[in-house]
């Protein structure tokens, strides 16, 4: 009878331990389930990641004239890096193709390689699309004017761009021209709530670089470009902006916005596109360019999710 007694007790101390195994298995996989889902989550609310560019051929003999260029500080330290907006020409007898792999910095940067000073201020939400900067000198035409951005972190009153081809210096003084970094944060004044979304809807700049299915877009001369970014802080399913206008003060005039074929280079339009909490995009708007080029006026935006237009009072500028 104690025998009997005591196998029972071994079978049932056996089968608690097999129970405990089986929801130690099932905790883990639960546990490494989740943190795949908020990993993916996570990572979805994180900006496109900025690449290097695809290395090009160079000219022989392609001259480079600086033109202006202002200089961005970083007061509050929280980058790291200070950078450098520099307008150049590029010449040459031919169509411009030119490398920026050949230009490097007094600090050993070769300008092909700041990518990683790009995703950092897109990470930390400064609007870098705003300055028009490219990461490729290629044109079809003899001479190619561009912004080119330049990241420094030194303390000196100068930093220096060598053109390894021929030799020649460009010296840029770090105590003119300067900006603050702040001013290329994103506008979180102009936020507006649309049913159960949050979106952020910054002040507008003027796209230089534009493409139309997929091919460059050549914006006429008497005619500017102006994009309003949009950002989805939050919202709990997926959010459409179906229409947009902007609606001058003066006259009443009606300018629709560009449709979804249009795109900058560096901003995906976000007209007809399913929109989730983290999304980003832009809208375009092409006028006539004006005596005076800043003009007051309404952004009319219509969501799929509301049969209101949301009117948001804002300047062309």
């Amino acid at each position: 009878m104690a025998e009997r007694r005591k196998l029972r007790i071994d079978r049932l101390i056996i089968f608690i331990l097999a129970c405990l195994i089986v929801l130690a298995l099932l905790t883990f996989g639960m546990y490494q389930l989740f943190k795949l889902i908020f990993d993916r989550d996570a990572g979805n609310d994180k900006p496109e990641p900025i690449s290097d560019p695809v290395p090009v051929s160079t000219n022989e003999d392609i001259k480079i004239n600086l033109n202006d260029y202002e200089i961005y500080l970083d007061d509050t330290n929280n980058l790291g890096f200070n950078f450098i907006i520099a307008n150049m020409t590029f010449k040459s007898d031919k169509a411009v193709s030119f490398d920026l792999k050949n230009l490097q910095t007094s600090e050993k940067i070769h300008l092909n390689d700041v990518s990683k000073y790009l995703n950092t201020l897109n990470e930390k939400g400064y609007r870098i699309d705003k300055l028009d900067y490219v990461t490729s000198v290629v044109s079809d035409e003899k001479e190619y004017t561009c912004n080119i951005f330049i990241p420094y972190t030194t303390g000196s009153y100068s930093l220096r761009l060598l053109n390894e081809l021929d030799a020649s210096m460009i010296e840029f003084v770090l105590n003119q021209n300067t900006k603050d970094i702040t001013s290329l944060k994103f506008d979180t004044e102009q936020k507006i709530e649309v049913g159960d979304a949050s979106v952020k809807v910054s002040s507008s700049s003027i796209s230089t670089l534009m493409r139309h299915n997929d091919e460059d877009y050549q914006i006429p001369s008497t005619m500017n470009v102006y994009t309003f970014r949009i950002y989805v802080e939050e919202s709990a399913s997926k959010l459409v902006i179906v229409d947009a206008n902007f609606v001058r003060d003066s006259d009443g005039e009606v300018i629709h916005c560009m449709d979804e074929s249009y795109e900058s280079e560096k901003i995906q339009n976000c007209l007809n596109k399913e929109l989730v909490t983290g999304d980003n995009g832009a809208l375009f708007f092409e006028t006539a360019i004006q005596n005076n080029p800043d003009f007051s006026g309404f952004l009319m935006l219509k969501f799929s999710n509301s049969d209101d237009w949301v009117k948001i009072p804002t300047v062309l500028e």
